[in-house]
């Protein structure tokens, strides 16, 4: 046996010795982990006697959430509305709609759901197609921009400009992780971490290590040898960060890069001098939502926004006027700093 196997033998190990210290002190621990929105998911959960949460739970509030919201899904809810069909919506989506609407007035304007066709233009819709970026068809698409121009009545979505497209993406995977977390503590479980796709939201401590739940908010800089931004201790909050340097595309003509996060104001996809958000919020809902309005906006104007909303914690990775990559975050946000 090698140096190297030997260590890894001990690892297990320990690890098996902690995990059956925590059965017998009461503490019972599970983890669920696979894909889901096009993206990964980890829950983590310890409790203080054994308390079941079936997979078929977990895979539930998915299949919901995607028969409601999936633009990648043909025939969801949100798919047909998108096609033209005029059809009852349900209840979740007329929550998630109702959220976004105060998000978006909260935002003025810079969170808005309504850029479905602006983001298919770009080629970041559920089709991939791609397209010569013209300026006059940006314009024409912006008159279906505009979450103000959309109403429910009753159960039915009604619209201003029928070419209007929804796409709930940038809320919905923190409002999964908010049910999810609904759904650990309706069975009295107080100790959790639920990551999807970097949308986290957690409670109680990590039992194991005997400590705040640790995660970290990614470098920007892919190139860096430094995995790692930031530490935070998350306690009892949920945390969203949201980036463009991964999700992008180059156009293969013009070498134009356009970044996934648009900014639905003006119908720009350019990378602003923001690198990185992140934000603290008691619902991983509002985290998710307002990562993506600071990440369409510039520091500036991300600024005055957080100044209006103080119910959140901000950390922000810019880059400054000396062309320097630097960060600012609100005093609350240093408080979860490791």
């Amino acid at each position: 046996m090698t140096l190297e196997n030997s260590i890894n033998s001990l690892k297990h190990l320990f690890f098996l010795l902690i995990f059956y210290s925590l059965i017998s002190c009461g503490y019972y621990s599970k983890e669920f982990s696979g894909s889901t929105f096009g993206t990964y998911y980890k829950i983590k959960y310890f409790s203080d006697e054994k308390v079941y949460v079936d997979q078929k739970e977990i895979d539930s509030v998915f299949k919901i959430f995607n028969n409601s919201l999936s633009t990648y899904i043909s025939d969801s809810k949100i798919s047909k509305i998108n096609s033209g069909l005029n059809i009852e919506l349900d209840d979740l989506f007329i929550d998630v709609f109702n959220k976004s609407k105060i998000i978006y007035e909260k935002t003025n304007g810079m969170f808005d759901p309504s850029i479905g066709l602006l983001l298919e233009y770009y080629g970041f819709g559920p089709n991939k197609k791609i397209n010569l970026i013209d300026e006059k068809e940006i314009n024409s698409i912006m008159q279906s921009v505009g979450f103000n121009k959309l109403s429910i009545v009753g159960n039915r979505l009604t619209k201003q400009n029928r070419l209007t497209k929804l796409d709930f993406n940038a809320i919905a995977k923190g409002y999964a992780v908010d049910i999810l977390s609904d759904l650990l503590e309706a069975k009295k479980i107080k100790n959790y971490l639920i990551d999807i796709g970097g949308e986290i939201k957690s409670n109680g401590i990590n039992v194991m290590n005997n400590s705040p739940w640790t995660v970290a908010i990614n470098n920007p800089d892919l190139t860096s040898e430094d995995k790692f931004y930031k530490l935070i201790n998350l306690k009892k909050s949920a945390l969203a960060t949201s980036g463009n340097y991964r999700n992008f595309r180059i156009d293969p003509i013009t070498s134009n890069k356009y970044v996934h996060t648009l900014n639905p104001i003006n119908g720009k996809s350019e990378q602003t001098n923001i690198l990185s958000v992140s934000v603290l919020a008691q619902n991983c809902f509002e985290a998710d939502a307002y990562a993506t309005a600071f990440m369409a906006s510039d520091f500036e104007n991300s600024l005055r926004l957080i100044e209006k909303n103080k119910e959140i914690d901000v950390y922000i990775i810019y880059v400054n006027s000396e062309n320097e990559v630097v960060d600012y975050y609100t005093s609350g946000f240093e408080k979860f700093f490791n």
